[in-house]
């Protein structure tokens, strides 16, 4: 799927980009396009991106960085575990619109993504930009189905208020790397 040496440089934003990019992402709903299959595929999307940030935020708090301070390590534990929950939330979502939740994210599977390669610096602002895309993706997904389907719409919003919390984290962060 992704050859090693195209890496392009943020390759966490672009995986998390390219979410958003699919074309059956974000059609307008009709009554008529409004499909379980359809609502199960957002959802896997949302999920896929839960998975990427865990395996993200943890591999950061056991970096060397974070081994330095228990602090960073404390900080990008506390948010892979709000990653964690939220990827539970959204698979159980997903079974209860009858869909199997499948967690062999290709961006997952196929991405080495670097944790110790680049400064802590680095890595943090790479995270607060895919955090704010994920925000702006999200926000969208819930307009979707906000009118169809409010349980959903209220869990990604959900999901969004702890997602501009590791934003303002990550801002912190900035200043003292």
């Amino acid at each position: 799927m992704f050859e090693q040496g195209a890496l392009p440089e943020n390759y966490f934003l672009s995986d998390i980009m390219a979410l958003q990019r699919d074309p059956w992402v974000l059609p307008t709903p009709t009554s008529q396009e409004i499909s379980r299959e359809k609502s199960i595929q957002l959802l896997q999307t949302v999920l896929s991106a839960e998975i990427v940030c865990v395996l993200r935020y943890t591999a950061i708090s056991v970096s060397p960085d974070a081994l330095r301070s228990d602090w960073i390590a404390a900080e990008f534990q506390e948010q892979a575990n709000d990653e964690r929950r939220h990827m539970t939330r959204v698979a159980a979502r997903i079974e209860q619109f009858g869909g199997i939740p499948d967690f062999r994210t290709p961006v997952a599977a196929v991405r080495r993504y670097g944790v110790g390669d680049y400064s802590l610096a680095k890595q943090v602002r790479e995270n607060l930009a895919a955090e704010r895309s994920i925000i702006e993706y999200y926000n969208g997904l819930i307009q979707y189905f906000a009118g169809f389907d409010p349980e959903t719409a209220e869990l990604l919003r959900e999901i969004v208020v702890d997602e501009e919390n590791h934003t303002s984290d990550l801002e912190d962060l900035i200043g003292s790397c």
